[in-house]
């Protein structure tokens, strides 16, 4: 009601909102989206369409395969450039230096951190068939359990072991033997222990993973590609309850959570992707591995009841509520090859190459069907020409067989000549072939072209057929580039920037620099070079070698008042290299030596690299100083303690060696004066005394 007072949502409330959401959500099962994408993957996997005659031709032609495969290397060739796809534009002058640097450790996340190729692969794939494509980026903070087990530690080895915060005892087998001590002569008691450790190794790092489509949900308030703009997005998926425990739950709660029937209905898209090898049954008995639905919700909404929404993220599954915890954004990113105005789900490559399929393979099948009745006629008998034998002789189709009839053939036999009209279809092939060519860009032709062929091909005509053939692919190129690649990039960087808080160093460019980035500042802008694709690389080295041969001629008449300098011609080097595929442009050009006329600018940098890597020698050298200190720092404690344990053992020793020489004193004193005392007994009576002194 309006003017009432907001107040703060139950749990049970959030739960029921985030259920209504998904159930009224685009891309739910049973909607329209999710009926086109399955029908789209239908026609890629070349699936019957459902209206085949039994006995005619059910070929299904690989229009929506073709088309998008062919597409597939160059913007796999384009994407796959971890040198310049991304460059974070610097906020001043000062700023260059790190820009540059965060560009490269935002690339180093997502190619060498993450399994690149096949996120795009997938990513592409997605959205080319089936609308659009999603990956989801996020902070991976899991635990990896190990065991490790050890045999005969010594106590010394064994705290040192337990000095480890990564290792917790779990099985420990303890025993005592007897060992020589110091002197190797006198054995002592030495406990030995059997260790088995689990080593809990927390890592956090930053995954990108793709989103199947099948899995995507977002409400229908949305109006771009952008999901950020809408009221909900959400992920539904099936996960096993130990990925639930690993993410950190109470594993009471897992435990308790339905797991998901073992007699499911696919939605739509799952039952397209699969085929005959993907029909099996669930085998496994261990609780551990049983399959949980649960639903990832980033929705707008008002929990705490102070009158204003805040994006919150839900984990439930089923009622039960798993996680509510606020956040500052969503995780998703979308490309698509066609956006629609005002809308989220654009089209897909496939959407428009789908009828030039049905049609195709409805003239196949044609053909195919006119060449069968060609060769193999119907037949026309008379019945009292026919003799017991006549039937089973004309369904006899090998060759040279032999047919009776019980009449002459001429009366008793006509075949049914079929006209031959299959040449007529070819006509219509070729036009939905170039239907498709002309809606996709997809064109063999324009690919074939030779060595030979390109060499005898002016200048301007190659460039204007290669520009015609590229000109669809990469425009695809282009607005998966400025969309989803673009807002996945600026979601590493602050990814990083939040959750990498440690100086790490890592190897960029072929060195090896230090990268700390919650030193770095929140980046708005950035620009995405994509790569090129061959024809586009051919253009290029040819506009970069007319740029060439103008610098040369120039530098002959000395640069003509420095127009030219040797900072320019290194420039349009690492550009021929970089254009060539080539890494490290450095391995084939010097800056600072280029054709032996380094500027002062050059000079100036050389002095300040020659410091800083003297610097870094120096910095090296200390830390190489300090390790060995820590070394020999350890090695004296040991050995300290080993002494301090035989000086131990030693006076321990001499404690009893003096104890049993003390007691043989005192014996000899106590038969000293037995010995007197026989004396004095022999004197006082006269008598001999066996023992006595006289």
């Amino acid at each position: 009601m309006a003017g009432q007072a907001a107040k703060k949502m139950t749990d049970e409330e959030l739960v029921a909102q985030v259920k209504n959401e998904f159930d009224a959500a685009m891309g739910a099962p049973g909607g329209t989206i999710a009926a086109e994408r399955a029908l789209a993957l239908d026609y890629y996997m070349q699936k019957l369409f459902g209206d085949e005659t039994e006995g005619e031709s059910k070929i299904v032609t690989s229009d929506v395969e073709d088309a998008v495969d062919g597409m597939m290397p160059s913007l796999l060739r384009i994407f796959c450039t971890p040198d310049n796809l991304v460059s974070f534009d610097p906020v001043g002058e000062e700023d260059v230096k790190a820009a540059a640097q965060e560009s490269d450790y935002v690339s180093y996340i997502f190619f060498k951190e993450n399994p690149a190729f096949i996120i795009l692969f997938t990513w592409l794939i997605d959205a080319l068939v089936m609308k659009n494509g999603i990956v989801k980026a996020y902070p991976d903070e899991s635990e990896e359990v190990s065991q490790e087990s050890y045999k005969n530690l010594t106590e010394m080895q064994l705290q040192q072991l337990l000095m480890d915060d990564e290792l917790e005892a779990v099985e420990m087998d303890e025993r005592a033997i007897a060992a020589p001590g110091p002197d190797g002569v006198t054995m002592m008691e030495v406990r030995l222990y059997n260790v088995t450790f689990r080593r809990v190794k927390a890592y956090a790092c930053i995954r990108v993973a793709n989103v199947p489509p099948d899995e995507y949900r977002i409400s229908s308030d949305a109006k771009s590609l952008d999901p950020a703009s809408a009221r909900f997005v959400g992920h539904e998926r099936e996960v096993t309850r130990s990925e639930l425990l690993a993410m950190g739950l109470d594993k009471a709660k897992v435990m308790s959570l339905p797991a998901v029937s073992a007699v499911k209905t696919d939605s739509p898209e799952a039952s397209a992707r699969k085929d005959q090898s993907d029909d099996t049954q669930e085998t496994s008995t261990d609780p551990s591995q049983e399959l949980v639905c649960v639903q990832e919700a980033y929705l707008k909404v008002d929990y705490d009841g102070d009158g204003r929404s805040e994006l919150r993220r839900v984990l439930k599954s089923g009622d039960i509520l798993l996680e509510n915890d606020i956040c500052d954004r969503q995780p998703f990113h979308v490309i698509t090859p066609q956006p629609l105005p005002h809308k989220h789900f654009g089209r897909a490559t496939a959407e428009k190459v789908m009828p030039v399929q049905r049609v195709t393979s409805e003239l196949v099948r044609l053909t195919h069907n006119n060449l069968y009745r060609t060769g193999r006629p119907s037949h026309g008998v008379w019945e009292q020409g026919i003799g017991e034998n006549t039937l089973d002789d004309l369904l006899t189709d090998r060759i040279g067989s032999i047919k009776r009839f019980a009449r002459p053939m001429n009366e008793s036999y006509a075949p049914f000549t079929v006209p031959f009209t299959a040449a007529s279809s070819f006509q219509m092939l070729e036009y939905w072939a170039k239907t498709a060519r002309d809606r996709t860009g997809v064109s063999s032709d324009s690919q074939a072209l030779s060595p030979d062929a390109l060499k005898n091909i002016q200048v301007g005509v190659m460039s204007r057929v290669l520009d015609i053939a590229q000109a669809k692919i990469e425009m695809v190129a282009r607005i998966c580039a400025e969309t989803g690649v673009k807002s996945l990039f600026l979601h590493l960087h602050e990814l990083a920037q939040k959750f990498q808080n440690q100086k790490s160093i890592v190897q960029l460019r072929g060195e090896w620099v230090p990268v700390n980035p919650s030193e770095w500042r929140t980046r708005r802008n950035v620009t995405v070079s994509i790569g090129l694709g061959l024809a586009s690389r051919e253009q290029k080295l040819l506009h970069l070698e007319a740029v060439w041969g103008k610098q040369m001629a120039l530098l002959e008449k000395g640069g003509a008042n420095g127009v030219v300098t040797a900072e320019n011609v290194y420039n349009t080097a690492v550009e021929i290299a970089k254009n060539g595929g080539l890494t490290g442009p450095s391995k084939y050009f010097t800056r600072a030596q280029m054709l032996g006329v380094p500027t002062s600018e050059q000079e100036a940098l050389q002095r300040q690299q020659q410091q800083l890597q003297a610097r870094e020698q120096q910095l090296d050298a200390q830390r190489q100083a300090n390790e060995r200190a820590k070394i020999e720092l350890r090695a004296r404690e040991q050995m300290f303690e080993m002494r301090t344990k035989i000086a131990k053992l030693e006076l321990e020793a001499k404690d009893q060696r003096d104890k049993s020489e003390q007691a043989m004193r005192d014996d000899r004193i106590e038969l000293e004066k037995l010995r007197n005392q026989l004396t004095e007994l022999e004197l006082k009576y006269g008598q001999d005394v066996p023992g006595a002194k006289v």
